[in-house]
């Protein structure tokens, strides 16, 4: 199963295959080396492993070390070690996706030169700094921690929290609050502080008992004037915030494939004890109920992935990818912790015992709707992001259906004899969307209005978030079809997905403004005529489908519809 998987949500060779390379290396290295490590025990060997076997450095330059790859590319490895192990991948994820990518994306050529090949190679292990103990969400107007320019050079003191590889890190990358000679405040500013040479001024302290990842190293950090050399500061002062923030947006998207890593593995297990369990003098996996939970579960998992890999994607292409960086974080980690919950469900009482994985990926997943970017916080940053730009704004993040069959390549039409009710259906879902980000506009709601509308401003995100998932899911079903490649299971997840999608999307529009007094012929409409849709589309299953092996022409459409 574990393989047949991976071949569904991979459909490109070399993501594949890089796939297949890491569940290979996790079975051959990873997996006999966790048998050796205590609950709490931090896998002190994992990132050189890891290195050695040519998994770190995956989306770094080849000239510092790195396998030249893409945040695409990246995916795959950080989803394999999570559906491995989640202390692993946050392990990971915080040495390469935050502090190698910070230096990566930050730093000077002679600094890249100096730190790459160092963590590329996994001979040093390293610590991105940002959180402190009165900031989260707010760091960025809210950090304390204070680079000082005297007479001796630069200072670094102040405290950091919830820092992933704290303990461990031999290379630390600092974002602080530089203050000039003068003085004055120059801005957020980056460092680089090596524990070798600090002098016993950097004091890490382990935070324990957490819910989960109890294997990944979170501490806090103490920095007492820790001396920074000047070719250490990522140069110019007051730049880190910019970068920072680019470091997040790619972060995000590593985050949300972690937690399908997990979520992968815990289906898997389940459907496994499934097919074991005795119940009825049968399995429990003949229970109809059973596969109908697994199939839904499956159907998350593909949905999901697909979200996340269509912002690493508009990420590799230089695009704007903001507010889809949070769309597929939100929607990722939340289908993650429902699959990994009906996992455990499954499982029963087993399932809640902590000799079995799918407790631990449980706890693991609770924390990633709460780290890089809170769920509440990232919805709140989607809504900003729909409204920023008037129309402008909405239409980059959700483009007129129009364009999508332009961007596609189809003709004109061509997108409903593909999808049937499911493109009626994705269509009613956009117009009820857009109606009720034209009303929130009319009564007010603005970017810089947010926090006095967050219920409402989080309500549209929900909706703008399933829009754009169900646009990526059929845009990905649609270049299954192109090359004349087998799709029947992809469409019916796509067709089944989008017109359920759009029926919540729909249903959920209306009920908004029904929570607020208000109705609006249209979404009722819109809400009645996706129901029916449903109904089409459950009445079309029942009969032999065709899978075309490429588009219909212009002309043989005509033909038929006349």
């Amino acid at each position: 199963m574990a393989e047949s998987m991976l071949t569904e949500l991979h459909g490109d060779e070399d993501s594949l295959l890089l796939a297949k390379s890491l569940s290979e290396f996790a079975q051959r290295e990873l997996l006999p080396y966790l048998r050796t490590l205590g609950r709490e025990d931090f896998p002190t060997r994992f990132i050189s492993l890891a290195g050695r076997n040519g998994f770190l450095g995956t989306a770094i330059s080849s000239e510092y070390g790195g396998q030249g790859g893409s945040l695409e590319n990246l995916l795959p490895v950080i989803e394999g070690i999570a559906a491995c192990d989640g202390s692993l991948a946050l392990t990971f994820a915080a040495h390469e996706s935050l502090a190698t990518t910070h230096i990566f994306l930050g730093a000077s050529d002679d600094q890249k030169r100096k730190y790459l090949p160092e963590l590329t190679s996994g001979r040093k292990i390293a610590a991105w700094c940002l959180t402190e103990p009165q900031a989260g969400s707010n760091i960025f107007n809210d950090m304390r921690t204070r680079l000082v320019r005297t007479g001796e050079g630069w200072k670094l003191s102040g405290e950091k929290t919830f820092i992933t590889n704290g303990c461990h890190a031999d290379v630390f990358v600092v974002l602080a609050r530089a203050i000039n000679e003068a003085g004055q405040d120059a801005g957020l500013t980056a460092c680089i502080v090596e524990k070798q040479g600090s002098k016993g001024r950097v004091q890490p302290t382990p935070l324990h008992n957490k819910m989960g990842m109890n294997r990944s190293d979170t501490a806090a950090l103490k920095f007492e004037d820790v001396a920074v050399a000047d070719n250490a500061i990522l140069l110019p002062l007051g730049s880190a915030d910019k970068v920072a923030r680019r470091v997040l947006l790619r972060g995000r998207v590593g985050i949300g494939a972690l937690a399908l890593g997990l979520a992968r593995d815990s289906l898997q297990r389940a459907e496994s004890y499934a097919k074991e369990r005795k119940v009825a003098g049968g399995t429990l996996f003949d229970q109809p109920l059973t596969r109908a939970k697994l199939a839904r579960m499956e159907e998350s998992l593909s949905v999901a992935w697909q979200a996340v890999r269509s912002a690493a994607q508009r990420a590799d292409q230089l695009k704007p990818f903001k507010v889809q960086a949070a769309m597929a974080k939100v929607f990722a980690t939340e289908s993650a912790l429902r699959i990994a919950d009906q996992a455990v469900q499954i499982l029963g009482g087993y399932g809640y015992m902590g000799d079995y994985k799918v407790e631990q990926n449980y706890r693991d997943a609770r924390l990633l709707t709460i780290g890089e970017g809170a769920s509440e916080i990232l919805r709140l940053a989607i809504a900003r992001g729909l409204l920023e730009g008037s129309a402008t704004g909405a239409g980059e993040i959700l483009p007129p259906l129009e364009r999508i069959q332009e961007d596609v390549g189809h003709y004109r039409g061509s997108m409903e004899t593909l999808w049937g009710p499911a493109w009626r259906a994705l269509q009613l879902a956009s117009e009820s969307v857009h109606l009720i980000r034209e009303y929130f506009i009319r009564q007010g709601l603005k970017p810089d209005s947010i926090s006095a509308w967050q219920p409402q401003a989080a309500a549209l995100a929900d909706l703008a978030t399933k829009l754009w998932v169900e646009i990526q899911v059929i845009l990905a079903g649609t270049t299954l079809v192109n090359p004349g490649r087998s799709f029947q299971k992809r469409a019916r997840l796509v067709r089944t997905f989008a017109v359920e999608c759009s029926i919540a999307i729909c249903h959920q529009a209306s009920e908004l403004l029904r929570t607020l007094g208000l109705t609006d012929a249209t979404l009722c409409s819109n809400y009645i005529e996706a129901m029916q849709t449903g109904a089409a589309l459950k009445a079309a299953s029942t009969t032999p489908a065709v899978s075309p092996t490429h588009p219909e022409s212009p002309t043989r459409a005509s033909e038929r519809r006349r």
